[in-house]
């Protein structure tokens, strides 16, 4: 009987322990909200506004010449709330900065401590397979415009201004919407 009751006070006491234990709190991090309001025919979507077009590797024997292109990856714009109303059609344009004068519509690689490819950047095409310059003022073809959501297509791809040498190849570039 003597054994059971200290099994039971011990039990007590712990629990009345934990009860008592002091709370804590500790600093968590930052949390960053990002958004526009935008008085306009659509909305970009957020995944739209920052995303990765994964161009994958390939071959720098594929980029040997001035004018060789690797395959096309497809990527997409999506406008959320359209209102048509407002506006009918959408293009787009994109800026950045191109490889050299003679390529305006090649984007330029980004510098790479890991060492960057040569010769070769990123070209942009809108959904007729157009080259898009990036000057921020070339605008795609017009898509027509639906209530609601729509997506506008383009491609991007490798293009080489001579023969390709292999290393990091990654560019970025900023778009924006124009509505008729």
């Amino acid at each position: 009987m003597k054994k059971l009751a200290i099994v039971v006070l011990s039990a007590l006491s712990l629990t009345s322990t934990a009860a008592l234990a002091a709370t804590t709190t500790v600093n968590g991090g930052t949390v960053h909200f990002k958004g526009e309001v935008v008085n306009a025919a659509c909305a970009v979507d957020a995944g739209s506004m920052d995303q990765t077009v994964m161009l994958g590797q390939v071959r720098s024997a594929k980029l040997a010449a001035l004018g060789d292109t690797s395959s096309a990856v497809g990527f997409n714009i999506q406008l959320n709330d359209c209102d048509t109303s407002v506006a009918t059609k959408a293009a787009v344009a994109f800026s950045g900065t191109a490889i050299d004068n003679a390529n305006p519509d090649v984007l330029a690689l980004q510098s790479s401590a890991a060492g960057s490819a040569t010769n070769v950047g990123v070209q942009i095409l809108d959904r007729t397979g157009t080259p898009l310059k990036l000057d921020g003022a070339d605008f795609s073809t017009a898509t027509a415009l639906n209530d609601g959501t729509n997506v506008i297509p383009f491609q991007a791809r490798y293009f080489a201004t001579d023969a390709a040498t292999a290393g990091t190849a990654n560019a970025d570039a900023t778009f924006k919407v124009q509505y008729e």
